[in-house]
């Protein structure tokens, strides 16, 4: 009978952790590149031809039933010249004075929580104040999409190099880029690159200290 129980248990863990993984790998699925925006216009199109097959069904007028495919056309080219105009703006004013929208880095959860983790593990980010979602939302979301922040507790030459073993992935990232976030604090104060910068050149935190975090991005080839 105990046999029995443990075998309907490790199916009941298996279902879950499919469940889990299915779940994670829809994530990421919507989350690369423009995938969310297509299934998004995907389903919002099949929605208005439903509505001109059903006009044209009761009506049998082509140009009546024209009218929710035409309104369809003009929302995805709304949007589009909305993204093109800000994708503009930000080409052209990519400088000091343009607000930073964001850091905006391709992770997926499951690679963010490894370094979360880490960096928590070893208490060079503090855990009370920095939850996995505030990690997640400072690195990969636009700031206007939430309040999240990070505090890390580590010394200001180890933040500079913890801070650097990001920028492999983004292009164009600098010290300079997280102070103006102003979405990173260092014990309760926000970060300044020229500070780090210097502290790390007066005491740089070691060899086994940059091993150890080395460790934490080894997985992804940096």
């Amino acid at each position: 009978m105990k046999k029995i129980i443990d075998h309907i248990a490790n199916w009941i863990v298996a279902l879950n952790e499919k469940k889990a993984k299915a779940n994670e790998d829809y994530a990421t699925f919507i989350q690369k590149g423009n995938n969310g925006f297509i299934l998004g216009l995907t389903l919002f199109g099949v929605f208005f031809l439903y509505m001109a097959q059903d006009l044209y069904k009761d009506y049998r007028n082509f140009w009546l039933a024209s009218i929710p495919i035409l309104a369809f056309v003009i929302v995805v080219l709304a949007i589009l010249i909305s993204d093109a105009y800000k994708a503009k703006l930000r080409k052209r004013y990519g400088g000091k004075s343009m607000r930073l929208v964001g850091f905006n880095m391709d992770f997926n959860k499951r690679i963010l929580l490894k370094i979360y983790n880490s960096l928590t593990r070893y208490e060079f980010l503090n855990e009370d104040l920095t939850s996995f979602a505030d990690f997640y939302n400072v690195l990969v979301l636009d700031f206007d999409e939430h309040e999240s922040e990070l505090y890390f507790v580590c010394t200001q030459p180890q933040l500079k190099y913890i801070l650097e073993k990001f920028k492999y992935f983004k292009k164009g990232l600098r010290l300079k880029t997280f102070e103006r976030s102003q979405k990173i604090y260092h014990k309760g104060n926000p970060i300044f690159a020229e500070t780090l910068s210097k502290k790390y050149s007066e005491r740089p935190p070691g060899k086994e200290f940059e091993t150890l975090v080395d460790s934490f991005f080894d997985f992804l080839g940096v």
